[in-house]
């Protein structure tokens, strides 16, 4: 009788044991899928990026070398262009090595005294290719708020946002950027007047590699930027919030005006 016992718990052990093997060898697979994922994601992104850029740099440096001999002038222009793309084509690579070091909910902060509405400034001029004719209003108070943020990765936030505004708004819309502060935080509003996003979504779009699939196969996207917005924000023990309706989105980025005990 006792050996049966013994036998009938060491079989429960061996399935329990089992069981487990299965479960790790899943969780090790899933996680190379996501892995694979996230890398063919950041690339598709990375190629769709680069192509206006670099398209420009090399219309440029291909005139100068066709006509050589063209007005002084005419030839600044395309040395200008050229170089102005090269360093947008420098920024988007940045970024994305940003975005694949940052997709991680413990990312490094290193604040430093830093103006909110010159970091808005800074995104806008950034993105003078992708806004082109857009109508984009930017509001500061009187006194523009500082804080102690990280610069960088605090851009990196606002640019995701403004990129999302003007990807999925109509081109003759208009998208607001507005800088408030008020009751100890300093908040960073971004409204577009695109389809909105249905309310079944909007508890999924911060989460990794998620997109709609309504605009899924028609817009591109890596599924990457709102969630990284957000760990960023985070970082800094802020939030970073949506409110939707059809023709009008506003993503709320608010950091509290204190950062002691930043991550560093």
């Amino acid at each position: 009788m006792a050996d049966a016992v013994l036998q009938g718990i060491a079989n429960l052990v061996a399935i329990g044991l089992e069981r487990a093997r299965a479960q790790d060898l899943a969780s090790q697979i899933e996680a190379a899928k996501r892995s694979e994922k996230l890398r063919t994601t950041l690339l598709d992104a990375m190629a769709h990026e680069f192509k206006t850029p670099l398209t420009s740099v090399m219309a440029a440096t291909t005139a100068l070398l066709d006509n050589p001999d063209q007005p002084p002038a005419s030839r600044a222009e395309l040395l200008r262009i050229a170089d102005e793309e090269a360093k947008h084509l420098k920024e988007l690579i940045d970024d994305s090595l940003d975005m694949a070091r940052l997709d991680t909910s413990n990312i490094p902060v290193r604040p430093e005294p830093s103006n909110v509405c010159d970091i808005v400034r800074e995104v806008v001029a950034s993105r003078r290719t992708g806004i082109e004719d857009r109508r984009l209003e930017l509001v500061c108070g009187e006194h523009p708020p500082v804080i102690a943020v990280d610069r960088r990765l605090l851009r990196l936030a606002i640019k995701q946002l403004l990129d999302n505004a003007l990807k999925y708004s109509p081109p003759d819309s208009p998208v607001s950027i507005q800088v408030q502060d008020g009751s100890g935080v300093i908040t960073v509003a971004v409204t577009d007047h695109g389809n909105g996003i249905p309310i079944q979504e909007q508890g999924r779009i911060f989460e990794r590699l998620y997109r709609s699939p309504s605009v899924e196969h028609q817009i591109p996207g890596s599924g990457l930027g709102l969630s990284i917005a957000q760990n960023i924000v985070r970082a800094h023990h802020g939030d970073l919030t949506v409110t939707s309706g059809p023709g009008e989105t506003t993503f709320r980025l608010t950091l509290p005006r204190e950062q002691e005990g930043t991550r560093n």
